[in-house]
């Protein structure tokens, strides 16, 4: 018989082991950890749920809309549509939609963007749309190509399996109330709705491949700062920062790549600039990657240091390590030709290069090591401004006599493992204002295309132009993983004698600290090693799996090995295997490292992964205000 009481029902409960937790003891929980878990209250009353088939017209669910939840404000609601021909030779168009919300109103529709511009789209995207912990005046939005479908066109376009497309879009939220320059164009453009200002209505996309093991998505830590978005393009991590600017702004703040925190060269120069940095060690030769899992090979850098003549001529050790390191570059360019040069062969090349004017004085590098803890400092030598002593680049013979002098920081030797680039863009430039017509750099990491609401392409401007009125800005700083790894083995590694190439590697990102700028990612390893010379057998070389604990500062572009890990041999695993464990393991370790934070930091994230698994949310939940739609 069915409990006829309050009392009854609960001690039914308990005794089958369902009852729930008093809310109370869930209360206290919460005091404790900083969060409010979205599941305390399972079902919310009548007055703040919402159907959504009452505040949507039927038309736009008749036209695929597919809604994917609240904004972090509250205000909109986002939604997207995906449409394609009827053959199988159609690409996807994917749309973005806000809807300004107010509970038992009708949904108003308040922008309109398409997606991932231009780009040819051969197959149904999973997509997620997330928001910065406090940076609200732009989403980001992830296209990821699966590769599940069986159409006819993916079949021909995509033959290797080992890539995946990788589709992003990063696009202004809509404004809560009108500026003067969206008043200003909106005046100019009566009743175009995606005449906005520059802060209000810019959109940047790009598209990249990565390769097996494809990259773990992590929005948690890939947008911890803001205003910042950290891309895994399985050959390097980018970082890239999005602003918009005033021209008479002041308070202009780089987010990326602060020279001013750089670490001082412990020999005191005033003149710095960037050269592959080298880390004292014994010199190690093989570090290679094969080309099998479709990443190109890396070959190590062998570290020479400085001879006992310079220093007893008394030539600072900047120069030393730069001249050693271009003596270098010419042995190894002599080897892939023909027999190894003389060192005497060597030195004259050199000579001819410094004699030259090609490497100044103000243009060779300076650096600062520093072992903690059995750890390596590798930094990248920024340039900074010149002190008294210093002469300029044309006094160094660095230009010719006559030419214009050049600052030195405004062409800094970067270093091999991290670049730095800042590109500026305006919607019409001024007089003033110069525009690029190409612009080609091989630092550039991602290409962007970078748009109005309205589909025009905004003017790319010269580094030195000037310009009037709001210009965007977009940063990238990039660190190398394959060259991280050559680094570390050559210079932290116990093992580094046993070492012989690495055939694999994965990245996942532990932790993203947003004050300090520090990111720490795992780098697991698949390598070809020797074994120990204590095994008994024949030394032969075996398969081992290792990981690579790195910490990178998005300050300075310095990164330090944290630790280095033993060899694990692997025995009868195929790669997807090591793999799995390999990425569990990153996540045990994030959980134990896990600190609460406050509820109003977090990464806001929508998704359509319901969709692809073919059923539907059942509803929407704005959990900071308690209010759903239900589907």
């Amino acid at each position: 018989m069915a409990p006829s009481s309050k009392g009854e029902r609960g001690a039914a409960e308990a005794g089958r082991g369902g009852r729930r937790e008093h809310v109370v003891r869930q209360l206290e929980r919460v005091k404790i950890s900083g969060q409010l878990s979205p599941r305390l209250f399972r079902k919310l009353p009548p007055r703040v749920c919402v159907s959504l088939k009452s505040i949507v017209d039927e038309h736009f669910l008749c036209a695929g809309h597919i809604f994917l939840g609240f904004s972090k404000c509250g205000r909109y609601v986002l939604s997207y549509t995906s449409s394609s021909g009827d053959d199988d030779f159609s690409f996807y168009i994917y749309h973005l939609y806000w809807w300004e919300f107010n509970v038992h109103s009708k949904l108003k529709m308040v922008r309109q963007v398409r997606l991932f511009q231009d780009e040819e789209i051969y197959s149904d995207l999973y997509l997620t749309v997330c928001e910065w912990p406090s940076d609200s005046s732009k989403v980001i939005v992830f296209g990821f190509n699966t590769r599940s479908s069986n159409s006819l066109l993916i079949n021909m376009m995509m033959s290797d399996e080992n890539h995946r497309d990788i589709y992003i879009s990063t696009v202004a939220m809509p404004p809560l109330v009108h500026c003067p320059g969206c008043r200003d164009m909106a005046i100019a453009h009566p009743g175009d709705p995606n005449a906005k200002c520059l802060q209000h209505g810019f959109m940047l996309h790009t598209k990249y491949q990565v390769v097996y093991p494809f990259p773990t998505f992590q929005p948690a830590f890939q947008l911890k700062k803001d205003q910042v978005v950290l891309l895994n393009t399985s050959y390097s991590l980018v970082a890239c920062a999005v602003s918009v600017h005033s021209s008479d702004d002041s308070s202009f703040c780089q987010i990326l790549y602060d020279r001013s925190r750089h670490p001082r060269s412990p020999a005191g120069e005033a003149c710095r600039a960037a050269i592959p940095p080298q880390c004292p060690s014994s010199s190690k030769d093989g570090l290679e990657r094969d080309s099998g899992s479709g990443r190109s090979a890396a070959a190590s850098q062998q570290t020479v240091p400085p001879p006992l003549q310079d220093l007893e001529n008394h030539i600072s050790p900047a120069v030393a390590m730069a001249k050693e390191f271009v003596a270098d570059i010419f042995r190894r360019a002599k080897e892939a030709k023909g027999p190894a040069p003389t060192g005497e062969e060597a030195g004259t090349g050199l000579e001819h290069l410094l004699d030259s004017g090609a490497v100044g004085q103000g243009s060779l590098a300076s650096w600062d090591l520093g072992k903690s803890s059995g750890s390596c400092l590798h930094s990248s030598g920024i340039p900074s401004s010149s002190s008294s002593g210093t002469g300029s680049p044309s006094d160094a013979g660095g230009s010719p006599k006559g030419s214009p002098s050049v600052e030195l920081e405004s062409q800094p030797v970067e270093p091999g493992y991290v670049n730095y680039t800042k590109l500026r863009y305006v919607l019409e430039p001024s007089d003033l204002a110069e525009a690029e017509d190409e612009y080609e750099d091989d630092k550039i990491s991602l290409p962007f295309v970078v748009t109005d609401l309205r589909g025009r392409n905004l003017k790319l401007l010269r580094e030195r132009a000037v310009c009037q009125g709001q210009y965007l800005t977009v940063e990238q700083l990039t660190l190398d993983f394959e060259y991280v790894i050559n680094e570390v083995i050559r210079n932290d590694a116990s093992w580094s004698r046993q070492f012989c190439s690495f055939s694999d590697y994965d990245i996942v990102i532990l932790e993203v600290c947003p004050e300090t700028n520090q990111v720490i990612i795992n780098i697991g390893l698949l390598l070809l090693a020797f074994p120990s010379p204590d095994e008994e057998g024949q030394l032969r070389p075996k398969t081992y799996h290792t990981s690579l604990k790195v910490a990178w500062d998005l300050n300075t572009g310095v990164f330090v090995t944290v630790s280095v890990g033993d060899l694990t041999e692997v025995k009868g695993q195929t790669s997807g295997s090591v793999w799995s464990s390999y990425r569990k393991s990153c996540v045990d370790m994030v959980m134990k490292w896990l600190v609460p934070e406050s509820s109003g930091r977090y990464v806001n994230r929508m998704t359509n992964e319901a969709l692809h698994k073919g059923c539907s949310l059942k509803f929407l939940a704005d959990n900071e205000r308690y209010t759903w739609i239900v589907l």
